[in-house]
């Protein structure tokens, strides 16, 4: 296929340059129309090519900004591979991403900068293929140099089938994993997420005329492929940065945002400090935990309507609540129930449940965009992708409507704020403390955070002064970046007999009832 040819990221462009070339993005008081983003974009892409990045892995590290809007096109543009870094990963799994990628390049804004030193001093970038976001530098490269000094026209590099986009897991099961997306599995799946949004019944509709304010950072999937939606249909698009409850509400006022997506833990922060009930009439797609009844029904009392997004960095979307038309005139509460427990295929994927002889109805999933597999991983792709299929880990139930209700997570993994904390790398740093003879972490539930992890520890020693230096070593690990500090278990239980199973391992489910949690 000629280059350029296909379903390629420039042509999200091109509705939208028709219609709607002065509509903005904003962030704070800058602005920059979708015909600057395109063309910036372009700059940014010959930039790259004349500074021999053309078809190589080029890392971000920043809030949502429009530098990094810039980016996320600028470097597909190049026929190269943009990584969105997660930044509240830990340093160490950060360098361990960047190795994985083979990154030859990163761009940085100013709140990383001295996470971009320490990779420098490690080895792992070259400091003059470190480009830093409104920042001068003698030891890096400037970011804004790379579009001044690219040229205007475009000329593509790529096709449908080229990567544009590497991503990585949270580190579920200890440490990310990668996985690649093509210019092609990335267009279908943004069209099949904006299907899901515009043309099927339910609450979040999102429609042209919409301004949409993305409170997910682009380094989860792209923020959710928002960026990529909103150019498709040229809506307007607010950048909010690093996100607080405050000055969020302030945006959303002064900005008249009506379409937002966002965690639960992040829509409890914003409906305690909404005095001025800013958030009445929006329309919010959330997702990447269970969405509590209690945030759901204040959401409805507020006239906020909710719409759940099922998906994952191994494979995209994978489904979005809609309401079927063949429920008929509902209630209102009812409507809430349908788009917030339950999701529907999006359009071109399947779900499936697989029940096992002894383990739970697990969820599988395909599509057009499905990966092939974990980059330079071959046992974890064996374990989760199975003859075209992916396995979220989720356990789950398809109702007669073709609705998928998840209900658990299949493996012992605490979700916290809709981020993954690895349970056994906690327990494997506690274990190594003197005078801990057993440990086990688990989840409690928690209004706020849906779930926190607490620890049982099995001991003879003084308690108080052992659980004193289990947080030492903490803080140690947090500091060193190999942990982050939200993984910190909240409270350290003493248990004198640890439940084990019939193979000697530690029976969580026994756990979890002592906690009150089944």
């Amino acid at each position: 296929m000629a280059k350029g040819a296909g379903l390629t990221l420039d042509r999200l462009f091109y509705q939208t340059l028709l219609r709607k070339p002065n509509e903005f993005l904003t962030e704070g008081q800058r602005k920059i129309t979708y015909k600057e983003l395109f063309e910036d974009s372009v700059r940014l892409a010959n930039g790259l090519s004349s500074c021999d990045l053309s078809g190589k892995r080029i890392a971000v590290l920043d809030w949502n900004s429009i530098e990094y809007a810039i980016a996320l096109y600028g470097i597909p543009f190049a026929g190269s591979s943009i990584h969105p870094i997660n930044v509240r990963l830990p340093l160490e799994q950060i360098s361990r991403t960047i190795k994985t990628a083979r990154d030859e390049a990163l761009i940085v804004s100013k709140d990383f900068l001295p996470i971009a030193e320490k990779l420098a001093e490690a080895g792992l970038l070259s400091k003059k293929k470190i480009f830093t976001i409104n920042v001068s530098s003698d030891d890096f490269s400037r970011f804004e140099d790379l579009i001044d000094d690219g040229e205007e026209v475009f000329t593509p590099k790529f096709d449908e089938d080229t990567e544009m986009s590497i991503l990585f897991t949270s580190g579920t099961t200890g440490m990310p994993k990668a996985v690649s997306y093509t210019h092609r599995k990335t267009v279908t799946a943004i069209w099949a997420i904006l299907t899901s949004l515009s043309a099927y019944q339910g609450l979040a509709r999102l429609n042209s005329g919409d301004t949409v304010f993305p409170l997910i950072p682009f380094y989860h999937i792209w923020s959710w492929g928002s960026l990529f939606i909103s150019t498709m249909i040229g809506t307007k698009y607010i950048l909010g940065g690093k996100f607080d409850p405050i000055s969020t509400l302030k945006l959303i006022k002064s900005e008249k945002a009506t379409w937002m997506n966002m965690v639960p833990t992040m829509l409890y922060a914003l409906l305690a400090n909404d005095n001025e009930s800013v958030l009445s009439g929006m329309k919010i797609l959330i997702g990447g935990s269970p969405i509590p009844n209690g945030l759901v029904e204040e959401a409805r009392k507020r006239k906020i309507e909710l719409t759940s997004i099922y998906g994952f960095t191994d494979g995209l979307i994978a489904s979005i609540g809609t309401i079927n038309e063949a429920y008929g005139k509902i209630e209102d509460e009812r409507k809430y129930e349908i788009s917030t427990k339950y999701s529907t295929p999006s359009p071109l994927a399947e779900l499936k449940i697989v029940k096992a002889d002894g383990a739970p109805p697990e969820i599988f999933f395909r599509s057009p965009w499905l990966p092939d597999g974990y980059v330079s991983d071959e046992t974890e792709t064996k374990n989760a992708y199975v003859e075209g299929w992916f396995r979220p880990g989720d356990s789950g139930h398809i109702d007669e409507m073709g609705n998928l209700c998840i209900d658990d997570r299949v493996k012992d993994l605490i979700k916290s704020g809709g981020e993954f904390i690895p349970s056994s790398t906690l327990e494997s740093y506690i274990s190594g403390v003197p005078g801990v003879e057993m440990v086990a972490v688990v989840p409690r539930k928690d209004d706020k955070w849906v779930e926190r992890p607490v620890a049982f520890v099995k001991s003879n020693k003084d308690f108080d002064n052992l659980v004193r230096n289990i947080k030492d070593l903490f803080d140690s690990l947090v500091k060193s970046g190999k942990i982050s500090s939200w993984w910190i278990p909240d409270e350290f239980y003493r248990i004198d007999n640890m439940p084990l199973t019939g193979t000697g391992k530690i029976d969580k489910k026994e756990l979890r009832k002592l906690l009150g949690g089944e």
